[in-house]
């Protein structure tokens, strides 16, 4: 099982001179948790997940002492969020992160997400160019194909994250 088999050929992508806000904006209107963050050239610089939205619009005193926010008062949330809304996203994204090729295994790519815990895993090409992207769901099909073999699916997802079934 390759990569370039179950891997997501359309991806959600955003600049990294954009801002929380507009990350944000960018995963509702596109119902999902991560991005892509790409330079001018299409290549891969950064990950942006609603985790570190979530971790960014916390204020430090509550990271170790999340009961002490039961007390907060109405508008403290409001508060932060305005607070942190213009931030680039290339000063809080993940740089740390691996890339797969479309000739990798499914094994490698089911280790890294296990491994890194992350949802999304850019796929590039010869020149490290974005081309795709491995997500949890895309690991999951591979392990559906691979348990289920006389009822395989087809793995390409579209953007509603929906398969067809198909007998092989």
């Amino acid at each position: 099982m390759w990569v370039k088999d179950y891997m997501c050929r359309w991806v959600n992508t955003i600049e990294p001179q954009k801002s929380i806000a507009d990350a944000a904006k960018k995963m509702v209107e596109k119902k999902t948790n991560s991005l892509i963050v790409v330079d001018k050239e299409g290549k891969p610089i950064g990950l942006i997940t609603s985790h570190i939205l979530i971790q960014e619009t916390v204020p430090e005193y509550l990271k170790d002492n999340e009961i002490s926010a039961q007390f907060g008062a109405e508008g403290v949330f409001d508060k932060y969020a305005a607070k942190v809304k213009n931030q680039k996203l290339e000063d809080v994204m993940y740089s740390d992160f691996h890339t797969l090729s479309i000739d990798d295994a499914m094994i490698e790519a089911a280790a890294y997400a296990s491994k890194e815990q992350r949802r999304t895993i850019p796929v590039v090409d010869k020149e490290g160019k974005l081309t795709g992207a491995i997500t949890r769901t895309c690991i999951k099909n591979a392990l559906y194909n691979a348990i289920f073999k006389d009822k395989k699916i087809d793995p390409t997802i579209d953007r509603n994250g929906e398969f067809k079934k198909q007998d092989r």
